[in-house]
């Protein structure tokens, strides 16, 4: 996708920019921003793109492929390599959720992180190796809650 906004109000550029981060898109150059070809992946942008005309700005979305297998591997890697960057933040909360001795407030956490594993999971557009890693930590984590509850630990 490739588009053009108004500078000012500079909340439109903000929101266009917040919505092209949650998407995990990145930028080519300036303007011009990529996603993996998917019916998903389009619609947002073909949403995206409306939303930007609504704004009074110029939007257009088209589908394109890498030339060579060296630079769809490339392009691969730098969605890969941002995933796991978002990925390692999660494990890395994880690893101190343990810490946490009030059984509620380890819960709550838990879920918070949850939460914000299953948006990042699904922008995971290649499928991650750090996604099985936090699934098995995760279960660790639930199957050691449940314990704790169980054996009415932690009250």
């Amino acid at each position: 996708m490739i588009y053009k906004i108004q500078r000012e109000p500079s909340s439109r550029r903000v929101y266009v920019w917040r919505k092209l981060k949650k998407l995990g898109a990145f930028t080519l150059q300036d303007a011009v921003f990529v996603l993996p070809y998917s019916e998903k992946t389009f619609e947002q942008f073909q949403w995206l793109a409306a939303e930007i005309v609504e704004m009074d700005g110029e939007a257009a979305v088209w589908e394109s492929y890498a030339t060579t297998n060296s630079k769809e591997k490339a392009l691969v890697q730098k969605f890969t390599d941002n995933i796991n960057v978002q990925y390692e933040n999660i494990i890395q909360k994880l690893s101190k959720i343990v810490d946490v001795a009030d059984i509620s407030k380890r819960e709550n956490l838990l879920r918070n992180i949850i939460n914000k594993y299953m948006d990042i999971k699904y922008y995971d557009y290649f499928k991650s190796g750090l996604s099985d890693k936090i699934d098995e930590i995760l279960m660790r984590e639930q199957k050691q809650l449940n314990e704790i509850k169980f054996n009415g630990e932690g009250e």
